[in-house]
């Protein structure tokens, strides 16, 4: 652990890592509200709801169609700006290290990710009708792309006008001149990038990666060491801040239905063609409040964490996790790009992935076949999707247990760290 802690001092010197972390904290009560909206509208709102279908909310909600109205346009408004207030913030921050003019390559850093998102099929005359932008990039599967882009263009912003700071010319040009020559230089850049990636995809730069994690890490089969390896990455990769490679959720897919129709027909969970696969063990043992178990993160919080901020954010985010939600936990606390929690966020999952397989292998716990909503509870995926199984509610609570004790001594070494400040740096910075 004293390792641990003297690697996550060296990192935390780094100017890249003092960066990100200010501007997760300043993007944080953003995430927060979209998270709780969505929440809501998800679980309470929404047609395939857990909360809407076990409450009837459609039988005496007035005016139901209002209220999902109103919660989707509010969750839009903050959804599709999330990844440009990321990419804003992190050019900000990382120009001020420099003592450049932060609010002007923020600004610059933001106009650059657009440019990248720009949904360039649009632009052709036949194809008009559609979104300018490719909107999924801007949102929280954006936020990898935004850190990126704002330390790319923050520090090319920064050197170019400590460079041409000492030519004459230069000197002699006002701000406005400045940034105006900046921006023509960064903008014809990321339009030649950006027009060269729509010839390989139609979702621009981001959606590149996307699809390249896609194929690497989809279609792990049946064979539990896959699915692990497979379930690791996926949460390695949430923790870089590239969210949902993987959809968990396999209710859809060829396997599961076909372990459907053979519980309906047989009238049981057991004997199922496909007992083990990724939505039988990850979605259900190893998604408690999202990827990395973050549902017993937060329980471990409460249980061992004296620091007020963790505790603090551990009850703003409780609600979206216990819906399978947790964006505001992974930039609050903040989980992402922090070297003490990446362990047990990868760790937590594959100890109940190993569980859950040797309980399903082994006959003690039937599998998880009927279909879910998202918004499902973690500790009653599976029970609910066994029918009822006393047995699958038993082990979701043992997963639950062993997490939150997986999670529970980088809590504690996260006490050693200062409270953060209203900036979002540590007292000791």
């Amino acid at each position: 652990m004293q390792r641990l802690w003297r690697f996550n001092q060296r990192v935390g010197k780094w100017r890249a890592m003092r960066v990100i972390q200010q501007a997760l904290t300043v993007v944080y009560p953003f995430i927060l509200i979209m998270t709780l909206i969505s929440a809501i509208g998800q679980s309470c709102l929404a047609p395939n709801g857990f909360f809407f279908h076990i409450y009837h909310i459609g039988q005496w909600l007035p005016g139901l169609t209002l209220w999902r109205q109103a919660f989707q346009v509010m969750g839009l408004v903050v959804n599709n700006v999330v990844a440009v207030m990321m990419t804003f913030a992190t050019g900000y921050f990382l120009a001020k290290t420099y003592r450049r003019n932060e609010l002007a390559v923020g600004l610059l850093s933001a106009l650059a990710f657009l440019t990248l998102n720009v949904n360039y099929e649009v632009i052709d005359q036949a194809k008009r009708g559609g979104s300018q932008f490719v909107e999924n990039n801007l949102g929280p599967q954006g936020i990898f792309l935004g850190i990126v882009v704002g330390l790319v263009v923050g520090w090319f912003a920064s050197w170019f006008l400590q460079k041409l700071a000492h030519w004459r010319w230069f000197t002699r040009l006002t701000l406005t001149g400045r940034v105006a020559w900046l921006l023509v230089i960064i903008m014809a850049v990321m339009v030649l990038v950006g027009y060269g990636m729509s010839w390989l995809t139609t979702g621009g730069l981001n959606g590149l990666v996307y699809q390249a994690t896609r194929a690497m890490i989809t279609n792990p089969g049946h064979h539990g060491v896959m699915i692990l390896a497979v379930t690791a990455l996926n949460n390695f990769l949430w923790w870089l801040g590239l969210i949902g490679p993987v959809n968990l959720a396999g209710n859809a897919t060829v396997n599961s239905l076909q372990n459907l129709a053979t519980a309906v027909q047989q009238e049981s969970a057991w004997n199922v063609p496909h007992p083990v696969t990724l939505h039988t063990l990850g979605d259900a043992y190893a998604n408690f409040g999202g990827a990395g178990m973050t549902l017993a993160l937060l329980i471990a919080i409460w249980i061992g964490s004296t620091r007020a901020h963790d505790r603090h954010i551990a009850a703003q985010t409780v609600l979206p996790n216990l819906v399978n939600l947790n964006q505001a936990t992974l930039l609050g606390l903040p989980v992402l790009y922090n070297p003490i929690l990446l362990i047990p966020f990868i760790v937590a999952p594959a100890v109940n992935i190993v569980l859950a397989w040797c309980a399903i292998t082994w006959k003690l716990v039937p599998p998880m076949v009927y279909p879910m909503p998202r918004t499902t509870p973690g500790p009653l995926m599976a029970y609910l999707g066994t029918a009822g199984d006393w047995r699958a509610l038993l082990l979701s609570l043992v997963c639950l247990t062993v997490s939150v004790l997986i999670y529970l001594p980088f809590v504690k070494l996260l006490n050693q760290l200062p409270e953060p400040t209203e900036e979002g740096e540590d007292h000791a910075a």
